[in-house]
């Protein structure tokens, strides 16, 4: 179970112990006045009041699903950060071309993709579709257009297939 996990754990486990404790000082605070059975609550018989324990037992618990399920629809930003940002795409016929990636290195931020033709083709990150940390992995199917760059064939607009 990793860290992040565990803390969300226990925030809802806090919210759902505090929860019912701050509804219970509510309840018996003088500026809600409630009472029950013409008695008005108050600390001592707030527990021994009919349904009052049932009441914040459900309470807490709503408090702890209520409280673990929100943590569960927040994405996580680690795993926002490494997931990668490169589009993919259906393989439709679109005019470009299609190759594999031979390499890439992630820390430099370009590789090479063989081109379906047989020649490698230069890429680098920036040529790559998508927002973020955007990168290619080897032997992952891709498409591009191929312009001629200073030292040899280069990809543009590049984007992986599924």
């Amino acid at each position: 179970m990793s860290k992040l996990m565990i803390r969300k754990i226990v925030v809802a486990v806090i919210f759902a112990v505090l929860t019912p404790l701050i509804v219970a000082s509510l309840m018996v605070s003088p500026l809600i006045s409630v009472a029950i059975s013409g008695e008005p609550l108050t600390t001592s018989n707030l527990f021994s009041a009919p349904g009052m324990p049932l009441f914040l037992l459900i309470l807490a618990l709503f408090g702890l699903i209520g409280s673990f399920l929100s943590a569960q629809l927040v994405p996580s930003r680690r795993r926002r950060y490494r997931s990668s940002g490169t589009v993919v795409e259906e393989d439709v016929e679109d005019g470009r071309e299609r190759g594999v990636v031979k390499w890439f290195n992630v820390k430099k931020g370009f590789g090479f993709i063989t081109w379906d033709q047989g020649e490698d083709v230069f890429v680098h990150f920036r040529s790559i579709r998508g927002q973020g940390h955007r990168s290619l992995t080897e032997g992952q199917r891709v498409k591009f257009n191929v312009v001629q760059g200073d030292k040899g064939p280069q990809a543009e607009d590049v984007s992986a297939l599924r």
